[in-house]
């Protein structure tokens, strides 16, 4: 056990205090009059719980006073979606992608029973057979006054697997602005909320599909999302949900 420890703690120190190694490279400002389409494209409609509400309208999806708005509404009845209540949401597949990068987020939301939005990161390529990679920037729940943040992989998906912890918490400011962070390593995954860091998940040798990220790029997922199986039951008379991001930055190592 205190072999393990030890190798933690090492992994910690040579992979996520060396801040001043990353450069950046990219910055979303969202500064323009309209979405930029060489960057996004909106979310359609999906199956999952995440996008099973996602529609094209553009009154939810836009960009306001130099921030993203990201929007979930009762539906109306004013399009041609049929679902109960719809959500928008932006992704950068095809378009814009990272591979072994530190990606930071400013974003803010309102607290809604059963509003569920998240900032995340999936590989922008056609992953082998059986293998699987997502890094949850960022998820919140309700009211709660925490975001999680969780790395996912074909290992980790195990529900057996507590070795080692994939996820992390860290305390938010419920009404106002937070930055939500994650560092991809060779050797570790390092999140982060408001610079307080709430994970460290270490590559273990030997462990088949356990660290998947540096081996693919990723794209970005700004997503709206309403009810489901983990965030539960959406409260009507709670809504619209809003997320806004102001702004991503993406950094790589020197």
């Amino acid at each position: 056990m205190k072999r393990l420890l030890l190798f933690f703690a090492i992994i910690c120190l040579a992979s996520c205090s060396h801040q001043e190694g990353w450069t950046l490279v990219w910055t979303e400002d969202f500064d323009g009059p309209a979405i930029n389409e060489n960057v996004w494209s909106r979310v359609e409609l999906g199956k999952s719980d995440w996008n099973n509400m996602m529609s094209l309208r553009p009154d939810l999806a836009y960009i306001e006073d130099g921030q993203l708005v990201l929007m979930g509404k009762v539906n109306d009845g004013t399009s041609t979606d049929t679902t109960a209540f719809v959500t928008g949401g932006l992704r950068s597949k095809g378009k814009k992608s990272f591979k072994m990068a530190k990606f930071e987020i400013r974003a803010k939301f309102n607290s809604v029973e059963g509003f569920w939005p998240a900032l995340w990161l999936m590989p922008d390529c056609e992953l082998p057979q059986g293998e699987y990679a997502e890094i949850d920037i960022m998820e919140h729940l309700n009211s709660d006054s925490f975001a999680y943040q969780t790395v996912h992989s074909r290992y980790s998906l195990d529900v057996s697997r507590t070795d080692p912890k994939n996820h992390g918490t860290g305390p938010i400011d419920k009404s106002g602005w937070n930055i939500y962070s994650a560092e991809v390593y060779q050797d570790s995954i390092c999140v982060y909320t408001n610079g307080n860091k709430t994970m460290t998940y270490p590559r273990i040798e030997g462990k088949d599909h356990q660290f998947p990220w540096p081996d693919y790029p990723f794209y970005l997922i700004l997503s709206n999302q309403l009810g489901g199986n983990w965030v539960g039951e959406v409260n009507p008379a709670q809504l619209p949900s809003e997320l806004r991001v102001d702004w991503i930055k993406v950094y790589q190592w020197k």
